[in-house]
């Protein structure tokens, strides 16, 4: 977030300023008309591009102190509305929490007494007069400490709530953030708390309610009381400078509670320093007698008989096994849930002896006890979510689930689960159930509107639509399909086994199987459509033949549909081949990790934009080489009109519309509506409207200069208007890019003004999820509208009737409408494919087919959350309890080895 100005958007705006005197110079001997159109063009966007710098070059005004008072009110009323939520629906307020004891540990791992002032202890079931020893604190700073699963998370969340619940005058906002994500080396604590909270809490991004940077000044000001949450969850050998970053942010800062594993943070301090005034309090396990006490009255009445040997061993027996296991929290819980069916039976906890394997069965039937119908359907007293969340998935495909989550977060070392980064599971897939529809999607686009603009004279707009349309659709869905089959899946992406076939159907034959599997589902498919594709282009033939025998240019016969299908088709094969070959080649081909996003987005548009090209070339080829067809002759023998010259004027209009194509993604490129981020945003039209007139100058003044520079580098390689001098392209060209760039920098303006939140609604995954398919809808009007526009000037002023030859080609160039939609529907399909809501449902698609997660991801997770699996922490999930999450990390692992070991060998 920029705190001040910069001095490179005004050096930026001075050399345009002295390029435009340069060419005031230049042109000064030049024609009059058109030195004054170049100058006209060029003072336009030098003026929106000093607009733009003085923009660029603005400080940002800072938060004033009473829109940081609404911000601190805002923050905690999202942080009490979301813990509060959170703890219900993990059962702590109903009827109340386990009663687990914390003693001090000062003595262990605290600082000296006499700095810290006083010592903390207290009960998590009476979770009010532990606040009341917080608050008591000097220094309010608290570290927790306890085994895993012993209630260090649960008593953090208690507290925060109860914080919020009645908070003292000018108290800090309790905010409770897991430390998994944060890097040390990288970041100071403050800095990624205030990254943190403008993420989680994105209304606090309302400029207009709470200034520029609120988060950031809620930090600085320490007005936020950081609740940081698993400091043994962090790499080994960065608990250390974590613990030195914490000890520095505290000396600035001040109150701070801290939550680690006891043995971790026993090392960690060995090895550095206790954290600095500092209260310690460590969990003690459950006795038995509070176990029971809170079986009494968490499980039903009607569930008490069976319950009961459970009970009368916890009492009777405080050294068993039971009790053992059962003196740690999560265990507790697991129990509950496990045996909550009637059809279970909680005896069953007495016919063990060893503790640990009480522990793991237990961890091993919890997704079969939760993800059952059978629980649900006899217990009226579950609440009609959780009985349809526990109905729709099999305990198998759940538990896949979850281990498939919890190895991916693993791997990306955090604890949240977000839905917009599941990509990053998988690699790329050129042939993925999106990606190739989107790559068929250009072809057929391509061809469709190079279609409609040679059929604009010889049909009515009607059949010209109908043309245009099966011409489009038919080359979509075949070059989708070839792609899609042609492309050799990589070696490393994992393929879905047939049912009831445990090698996935694999033998000596398998590879002439599936490819002739393969070019038979291919065939189905073209042959079919080639035949509509060969009747519209007979229909085209047979209608413009006698007009072009009325203007004796040329003699046309009518060509047969056979002829063109078979074009057609043959074109399919070369794709076919083509996606072939470059399968083959980035399968073998060595991977270079620092390409980065920028490189993957500068190959998709490269890609794109030839997929476009021999879609055009491919509606040319068949649109306006008529071939001869005589009587007698073969079907092979085939003659054409004049093949060099309707070649020639294939490819030049091939090439324009290709060009036109790139000059539009080049310019969407350099204004990045999508704001560079592969993080899911929302938009909200009802922001400020000042807002909007303070960035419209800026994105106006970047639209008119991107189309001035990429508008005159194309006169430079446009081969269409050759008869025109390189003063006249260009002039041409610019005014072409200076048009679309100032359409598109409107555009830009209203969708930035619209990505700031103007509620105060916490965000969740369902909203993100919302809102970020509501950007792709507004990304798909934004590119479709500058063309749309364009034609509308074109055919309400006559452009087509000027004298200037320059203005003529303007206006015959995306004359129909035809043109431009398909134009428009390609640029906004490539700038769709950037967004975050394309990315999630591509890979949805792709793990949903290899059976690593369901169809909907997002309410597979909601389901989780519903079943105390998963909680919700702002736009992101978290399993609930850390231990379940790395068992199902360690039984997938332990699964896998025997199957690796045998790879290995082969």
């Amino acid at each position: 977030m920029r705190r001040g100005g910069a001095w490179w958007p005004w050096a930026v705006g001075a050399a345009a300023l002295a390029a435009l005197l340069t060419v005031v110079v230049l042109v000064v001997g030049e024609d009059a008309e058109a030195a004054a159109t170049s100058l006209s063009v060029l003072l336009s966007a030098t003026v929106g591009l000093l607009s733009w710098s003085w923009h660029r070059s603005r400080p940002a005004a800072p938060a004033t102190r009473s829109e940081l008072d609404q911000a601190s009110e805002a923050l905690a009323a999202m942080v009490r509305r979301q813990w509060t939520e959170e703890a219900a629906a993990q059962g702590l307020l109903d009827p109340h929490p386990l009663a687990v004891r914390w003693r001090s540990g000062q003595t262990e791992a605290g600082d000296h007494a006499r700095v810290v002032g006083r010592t903390v202890a207290g009960r998590s079931d009476d979770i009010r007069a532990f606040a009341a020893a917080f608050r008591a604190l000097p220094h309010r700073r608290l570290v927790v400490l306890g085994d895993p699963g012993a209630g260090k998370t649960t008593l953090a969340m208690l507290l925060v709530r109860e914080l919020l619940r009645a908070p003292e005058p000018a108290e800090a906002v309790p905010v409770l953030l897991d430390l998994v994500p944060w890097n040390p080396r990288k970041e100071p604590l403050l800095d990624w708390m205030a990254r943190r909270i403008h993420e989680d809490y994105p209304a606090l991004r309302n400029h207009e309610t709470y200034g520029r940077d609120a988060p950031r000044k809620l930090v600085a000001e320490g007005r936020v009381l950081p609740v940081l949450d698993g400091l043994d969850e962090l790499p080994a050998d960065l608990r250390a400078r974590a613990l030195v970053a914490v000890n520095h942010a505290v000396a600035v800062h001040g109150p701070l509670v801290l939550t680690s594993r006891r043995a971790e943070y026993h090392r960690v301090v060995a090895e550095t320093d206790v954290i600095t005034a500092a209260a310690v309090v460590v969990a003690e396990p459950v006795a038995p007698a509070d176990v029971a006490d809170y079986l009494r009255s968490a499980v039903p009445p009607r569930r008490i008989p069976s319950w009961q040997p459970v009970i009368e061993e916890l009492t009777n027996h405080p050294h068993s096994a039971v009790a053992r296991t059962l003196s740690v929290p999560l265990n507790v819980w697991l129990a509950v849930t496990v045996y909550s069916s009637p059809a279970g039976d909680p005896a069953d906890l007495i016919g063990c002896t060893d503790a640990d394997r009480l522990r793991r069965q237990l961890l091993d039937a919890l997704v079969p006890a939760l993800f059952s119908v059978e629980p649900t359907g006899s217990d009226a007293s579950v609440p009609e979510a959780r009985r349809t969340a526990a109905s729709r998935r099999s305990p198998e495909d759940a538990r896949t689930a979850l281990a498939f989550l919890a190895r991916h977060i693993k791997r990306e070392g955090t604890d949240d689960i977000a839905w917009w980064n599941l990509h990053r599971a998988l690699r790329p897939n050129p042939a993925g159930p999106l990606s190739a529809p989107l790559a068929g999607a250009m072809v057929g686009l391509g061809a469709g509107g190079v279609t409609g603009e040679y059929l604009h004279w010889a049909f009515s707009p009607l059949a010209r639509l109908v043309c245009f349309l099966t011409v489009t659709l038919a080359t979509a869905v075949a070059a989708t399909v070839v792609i899609r089959l042609a492309w050799v899946t990589d070696r490393t992406e994992p393929a879905r086994p047939p049912p009831g076939s445990p090698t996935g159907g694999r033998g000596r034959w398998h590879g002439l199987t599936d490819a002739a599997r393969r070019l038979g589902a291919g065939c189905l498919v073209v042959l079919p459509l080639s035949a509509g594709v060969g009747a519209v282009i007979e229909h085209w033939s047979a209608a413009i033949a006698p007009a072009a025998k009325a203007l004796r240019r040329w003699e046309v016969a009518p060509y047969t549909g056979l002829r063109a299908g078979a074009a057609w088709a043959l074109f399919m094969v070369l794709l076919a081949l083509g996606a072939l070959g470059v399968s083959l080649l980035r399968r073998w081909a060595p991977r270079y990790p620092g390409a980065g996003r920028r490189g993957a987005r500068l190959r998709r548009i490269l890609a794109f934009v030839l997929l476009h090209w021999l879609g055009a070339a491919l509606a040319g080829a068949l649109s306006l080489l008529a071939i001869r067809q005589k009587a007698g002759r073969s079907v092979m023998n085939v003659s054409f009109i004049d093949l060099s010259t309707d070649l020639t004027v294939v490819c030049q209009d091939a090439a324009y519309h290709s060009c036109i194509f790139l000059l539009i993604v080049a310019i969407m490129a350099g204004l990045d509506p999508t704001t560079g981020s592969s993080r899911p945003t929302r938009l909200d039209f009802r922001a400020p409207k000042r807002l909007l007139w303070t960035m419209l100058p800026a994105c106006l003044g970047r639209g008119m200069l991107l189309g001035v520079v990429l508008g005159g580098f194309l006169s430079f390689v446009e081969t269409w208007s050759v008869d025109l001098s390189l003063w006249e392209r260009f002039v041409m060209t610019a005014t072409l890019g200076v048009f679309f760039g100032v359409l598109f920098g409107a555009g830009l303006a209203v969708l930035r003004w619209a990505h700031v939140p103007a509620d105060l609604e916490q965000e969740t995954p369902q909203s993100t999820l919302r809102g970020a398919r509501t950007v792709a809808a507004a990304l798909m009007a934004f590119t479709i509208v500058p063309f749309l526009a364009k034609w509308i000037i074109t055919v309400l002023t006559d452009l087509a009737e000027s004298d200037d030859q320059t203005v003529q080609i303007l206006a015959y160039s995306l004359r129909t409408p035809e043109a431009n939609l398909s134009l428009g529907l390609a640029a906004g399909l490539l700038a769709v494919s950037s967004t975050a809501y394309f990315a999630y449902w591509e890979s949805s698609l792709r793990l949903a087919a290899t059976r690593r997660l369901p169809r909907h991801p997002v309410a597979f997770m909601e389901e989780a959350r519903l079943l105390h699996v998963l909680r919700r922490v702002g736009p992101v999930y978290q399993f609930c309890h850390s231990e379940f999450r790395d068992h199902l990390v360690s039984g997938v692992v332990a699964r896998d080895e025997p199957e690796r070991s045998r790879t290995a060998r082969v």
